[in-house]
């Protein structure tokens, strides 16, 4: 009989133990989901925060251009005209613009300035 009991308080030890184990198990791989999860969503975020910084690009880019070729045909510039141009065209070299635009910027540069 108390063999009997050995093993059968054993294999009870035995059977907590593994489920202990299974619900350990369990909970570290929904965390391991969660994280991968997160992750996901944030590739996602980093994405749209790209294509959002795209969009700002071709905005600012095309902007600069349509001033500037403004200033060219009117002949002369406003200062604070060129000062705003010369923001704007510092803003869209620090989203990544690359130096399409200088030699533009350059020419309005060289206008007279508008009294």
């Amino acid at each position: 009989m108390e063999t009997l009991i050995l093993l059968l308080s054993g294999a009870a030890g035995a059977a907590m133990i593994k489920l202990l184990d299974g619900l350990l198990q369990f909970a570290l791989q929904r965390r391991a989901k969660r994280q991968d999860d997160g992750q996901a969503r944030k590739t996602e975020m980093e994405k749209r925060i790209e294509a959002i910084a795209d969009c700002m690009m071709v905005t600012m880019l095309d902007r600069i251009q349509y001033l500037s070729k403004c200033y060219i045909k009117d002949g002369c510039v406003d200062v604070e005209d060129l000062r705003r141009l010369h923001i704007m065209h510092e803003k869209y070299h620090a989203v990544g613009g690359n130096g399409d635009l200088d030699k533009l910027i350059a020419q309005v540069d060289e206008l007279p300035y508008k009294i």
